[in-house]
């Protein structure tokens, strides 16, 4: 899956935090690309690898709410 296939609409807040659910064939460079960030930020917050396999339907966190 590229970036432009990424559909950020689905991006969603709770409690200050940003997520997007996983869709089939989501990769995390292509969620990370389509959110301006980079695949190493998504890895860290997220606790994964950056080559890990997604899981469909699994919140991936795009950002932490600001303290």
């Amino acid at each position: 899956m590229f970036p432009d296939q990424i559909d950020t609409s689905k991006n969603y807040s709770k409690n200050g935090n940003v997520y997007y659910p996983v869709q089939n064939g989501d990769e995390l460079w292509a969620i990370a690309t389509a959110n301006n960030t980079t695949t190493r930020k998504l890895a860290i917050i997220n606790r994964i690898y950056p080559q890990s396999n997604l899981t469909p339907g699994k919140d991936i966190l795009i950002s932490k709410a600001t303290k």
